[in-house]
């Protein structure tokens, strides 16, 4: 009786932990999803700071080219803009550089401790993409 009790006990600690395990895994993945839905919601829009930046650099170097007027504050502005598009844009990279697969067998509590830092740079990329894209587009907008 006392041999099957134990047994019982063990059944019951290996179930409970191969559950425990299981919503480890569903939890890390969750929170791995959520990070790479923002990273693929941005990542497309790498190609169009980068353009917008050229736009700016160039418009910039022309109108440093007409010496009838003063420009330079016209001129400030966009190389401002097109820094931030580039600061942007490299932040990215930065983060993909940085950004690493989680070894299987990691404690889950360093595992998400990880994944929500990463979500939070993550957000802050995305936002400094957003932001400056749609800053250098009101810009041209209004001065084209």
């Amino acid at each position: 009786m006392i041999l099957q009790l134990r047994n019982l006990l063990i059944l019951l600690t290996i179930t409970a932990f191969t559950f425990a395990c299981n919503s480890d895994k569903k939890e890390q993945q969750a929170l791995f999803e959520e990070v790479m839905l923002v990273h693929d919601e941005v990542m497309p829009k790498m190609g169009n700071l980068r353009a917008l930046s050229t736009t700016l650099s160039q418009k910039a170097d022309s109108l440093v080219l007409d010496s009838l007027i003063d420009h330079s504050s016209k001129v400030s502005k966009m190389r401002e803009l097109s820094k931030k598009l580039k600061d942007a844009n490299e932040g990215m990279m930065e983060w993909m550089r940085q950004f690493e697969q989680v070894e299987e067998g990691s404690p889950h509590g360093e595992v998400m401790q990880y994944l929500i830092e990463q979500r939070k740079q993550i957000q802050k990329v995305r936002d400094d993409m957003l932001n400056s894209k749609d800053e250098a587009e009101k810009y041209l907008l209004e001065n084209s």
